[in-house]
């Protein structure tokens, strides 16, 4: 359910902002409105600058022990949830000096890191250029030119060495040596200065390439002073790494700082924003109606010196939506705020959307094995998460998901692939009856979802007090989708030759005259009305539109028809995994253990895929076949003063 929210407006003394912030913040119950005017640099900048400064810190000490393969003793440290009390919170203010001494230090430790990266870089890319020399003794200094001759000192191509011999041999005033090399050669030509543009042209169309190093040694005396070079900055890496570690201990508490500077943010950015006197400011917000009393005494602990009054939103505000469920319409939260939250003046749809996620998703899995497996893995997961967010929620999924596997898996009788008997038709029978009666199934699923839809479109045009708009609008919708049910069921069932009971079929006999009435009545109402907004031809048109929309909804119900293959898909790959594993098991020897390993990599991928696709097709068919006919959404959650945090999540103390 979305709970009421009031609006409030408090006004106290300047001189007691600080602490009543605090009690603000303390008891996560409001929610401020400020303006949207841009805050003066002045007044945050210094918030801003040390929280950017030790965001930097966490960010360098996370990557130095994520890079670390020693994960012993630091894993707590970067994942460890934080829970704290609201005055455990704000108490690492007092350690304020000694972390921000901690974060200098990382800085200076960065910045040494990053310069002795760049300088490793610079010597590889000296190296580089040495490398191809390492076989010339001489040192590169002494290939020059003189007075009287030009030296020519670089790398050619091993190809090209036979045509660079030619043209020395040809040209007495040309000399050349040549050294061991991989691909490219080392070579040194000499000529006397008046050979020396013949001698360029030669080289250039031998692609020589001139030597960059620049040594006094041998270029191996370079690649080793480059070594020892390397090799220091190692070490001193190395030792920098070491000592980032080091600071791991601290890593907690500098979250815990980072959230509190950006709570401490917040604080004096909404500040900036109140309405001001010298003596006085102003905040108003929103909080839940509930809520009153415990605000009251909230600001009580800390003055009687405020005036706090409370009024109801009116049409024009926009309150933020807070929804307070619980249990199993808590988890579907995760699902629908994936989409958009709810708007404030709607009726909340995560009970409905978690009935039918729930239905689908099983029906989808459909096996009492992967059911087990997914409840348990929920149930761990769940367990395992201290805070209840969106992950935990998302654990909560996967858990009633189980749930809802083993029921539609013991209706099908399918455990791990293998067939146990047959409640329902079984789909992968190859019988025909039985695929189009699972089929027709899920489309009944899906013309029963829709019209939950039209009924939730009526209730909320209730609520806003449109009942003209609930009945032309959606009841019409839903005397039309009850009446293609009634209408069609003997039909379809006759037509496909699916066996129904003799009570069920003379029940849809009785039902189809008055089920074609409702679906014309329905139809009817839909098409007459949906233009009584408009002008004289706006009615014909939208009352064209009306009825052009029975392809919409009709292909919204074919929509459904991806449970039926979904579920398909999983039951023949699981039974295929068996047969592979069980034929090598017949096999004998090597196949008693290759068997059972096919097996158990198969069904371990069937089961990844089987939960990554029947949670994004039942994601589609929420938002896009369900939503469509009702949902509004485009709320915003409240966010309580102190919620801009990153790493600490407040106790039920706080």
């Amino acid at each position: 359910m979305i709970a009421a929210m009031s609006k409030f407006e408090l006004t106290a003394l300047s001189l007691e902002r600080a602490a009543l912030l605090r009690a603000l913040q303390k008891s996560q119950l409001v929610e401020l409105t400020v303006s949207e005017e841009e805050v003066p640099a002045a007044d945050t900048a210094d918030l801003g600058a040390r929280l950017a400064r030790v965001n930097r810190c966490i960010a360098f000490l996370t990557a130095q022990a994520d890079a670390s393969p020693d994960k012993k003793g630091i894993k707590a440290a970067l994942h460890d949830e934080i829970v704290l009390a609201f005055d455990e919170f704000s108490a690492i203010a007092e350690r304020e000096d000694a972390l921000m001494r901690t974060v200098s230090a990382a800085e200076s430790c960065s910045e040494r890191l990053a310069q002795c990266r760049a300088e490793r870089n610079r010597l590889a890319s000296l190296r580089s250029q040495a490398a191809p020399y390492a076989a010339v003794p001489e040192p590169v200094s002494a290939f020059v030119s003189t007075r009287s001759t030009r030296c020519f000192f670089g790398l050619i191509d091993g190809a090209a060495l036979p045509a660079l011999l030619e043209f020395t041999a040809q040209s007495p005033l040309v000399a050349c040596t040549v050294y061991e090399g991989a691909k490219q050669l080392p070579v040194a030509v000499f000529c006397h200065k008046t050979a020396e543009r013949e001698t360029e042209a030669a080289l250039a169309e031998l692609s020589f390439s001139r030597c960059t190093l620049s040594c006094s040694g041998s270029a191996s005396e370079e690649l080793t002073r480059l070594d020892g070079e390397e090799a220091r900055l190692i070490a001193e890496e190395e030792a920098l790494v070491r000592g980032a570690l080091g600071e791991l201990s601290t890593l907690r508490d500098l979250k815990i700082y980072a959230d509190y500077l950006s709570s401490e943010l917040e604080k004096a950015e909404d500040f900036a924003r109140f309405f001001r006197t010298e003596a006085t400011f102003t905040a108003g917000g929103y909080l839940p109606a509930d809520a009153k009393d415990r605000l009251r005494a909230a600001l009580s602990e800390v003055t009687d010196a405020y005036i706090l009054t409370f009024s109801e939103p009116t049409e024009e505000d926009a309150p933020p939506t807070l929804m307070k469920n619980k249990g199993p319409a808590r988890a579907a939260e995760f699902v629908t705020n994936m989409y958009s939250a709810p708007d404030y003046r709607e009726l909340d749809p995560n009970g409905f959307v978690f009935f039918f996620f729930m239905i689908f998703f099983g029906l989808i899995m459909a096996d009492i094995g992967y059911g087990i497996l997914l409840f348990a893995g929920g149930l761990v997961l769940t367990k395992m998460r201290k805070v209840n967010d969106g992950m935990k929620k998302l654990t909560c999924i996967l858990a009633y998901g189980g749930v809802f596997t083993v029921v539609f898996g013991a209706l099908f009788g399918s455990l791990f692939g293998f067939s146990l008997y047959h409640f329902l038709p079984d789909p992968t029978s190859g019988s025909r009856t039985d695929v189009l009666t699972i089929l027709l199934g899920c489309l009944a699923l899906g013309l029963l979802q829709i019209t939950a839809g039209y009924l939730l479109s009526a209730v909320n045009s209730i609520r806003r007090g449109h009942v003209l708009d609930a009945v032309c609008d959606a009841l019409t919708w839903v005397l039309f989708c009850i009446g293609l049910f009634f209408a069609v069921f003997n039909f379809l069932t006759e037509y496909f030759g699916i066996p129904v009971a003799a009570g069920v079929k003379a029940f849809f006999s009785a039902m189809t005259i008055p089920g074609v009435v409702m679906l014309g009545v329905g139809l009817l109402g839909a098409a007459l009305t949906a233009g009584r907004k408009e002008k004289l031809l706006g009615k014909f048109t939208k009352g064209f539109g009306a009825v052009y929309g029975i392809i919409n909804l009709l292909s919204d119900v074919l929509s459904y028809a991806r449970l039926f293959g979904l579920m398909l898909s999983g039951m023949i790959i699981a039974q295929q995994f068996n047969a592979i594993g069980l034929d090598l098991i017949a096999a004998g020897t090597v196949g008693y253990v290759f068997g059972p390993v096919v097996m158990l990599i198969g069904h371990a991928f069937n089961l990844a895929m089987g939960v990554l696709g029947a949670y994004i097709h039942d994601c589609r068919l929420q938002y896009i076949e369900f939503f469509s006919k009702f949902y509004t959404g485009e709320g915003r959650l409240f966010t309580p003063l102190g919620s801009r945090r990153q790493y600490v999540y407040f106790s039920e103390a706080a």
